[in-house]
């Protein structure tokens, strides 16, 4: 059997075995119906799927699966306290603080007392960085606010079907507001 100068490629030879619409090679089939090599990947394709469908058994949903894979519900007060249920990521987060603590408290000894400290430095940098970039925002917020609503105010005047559509849009959304808050931990 010679080889082909253009094979298919596999998800075509799939696409082909399956009756479907090639995804590459819009001739994939066409191709096939004269080439041997070609002919041949749509049959071990083909023979495959099959194989795949035998194995898989019978498309039978299980019963109950929707329920124990599905919550329909949130977590109850006492589900949130159980320890078993959080285990797993208090383990994790408890272990790698420690182990960052570990890190930086462990008197190496190659490294000196300055050494030390400007570890110390160097894991305090990113914490100050969010202090600062939310005393910028906050700043920012705080300059630009009074001209955002003065303009939101003059394009709403201008633009009176905006104005009414915004108006109307404030009820629904009061609504939704009240269900979220009325849903939070704490508000009941």
């Amino acid at each position: 059997m010679k080889s082909c100068p253009r094979p298919l490629d596999p998800i075509d030879a799939e696409a082909v075995a399956a009756g479907a619409e090639p995804v590459f090679a819009a001739d994939a089939a066409a191709h096939a119906r004269v080439c041997a090599s070609c002919q041949t990947r749509i049959v071990a394709a083909r023979g495959l799927a099959e194989a795949l469908e035998a194995a898989c058994g019978s498309a039978e949903p299980i019963a109950g699966l929707a329920e124990r894979v599905t919550r329909l519900r949130a977590f109850s007060g006492q589900e949130r306290r159980t320890y078993a249920l959080w285990n797993a990521p208090v383990l994790l987060t408890g272990g790698l603080f420690f182990a960052g603590l570990a890190l930086l408290v462990y008197p190496y000894a190659s490294l000196t007392a300055s050494e030390q400290v400007s570890l110390g430095a160097l894991a305090l940098a990113p914490l100050t960085a969010l202090v600062r970039a939310v005393a910028l925002w906050a700043s920012d917020l705080v300059r630009v606010a009074p001209a955002s609503l003065q303009a939101l105010s003059d394009g709403m005047r201008q633009e009176s079907a905006v104005g009414l559509a915004a108006l109307a849009l404030l009820a629904p959304l009061s609504l939704g507001l009240n269900r979220i808050l009325s849903r939070a931990p704490g508000r009941r």
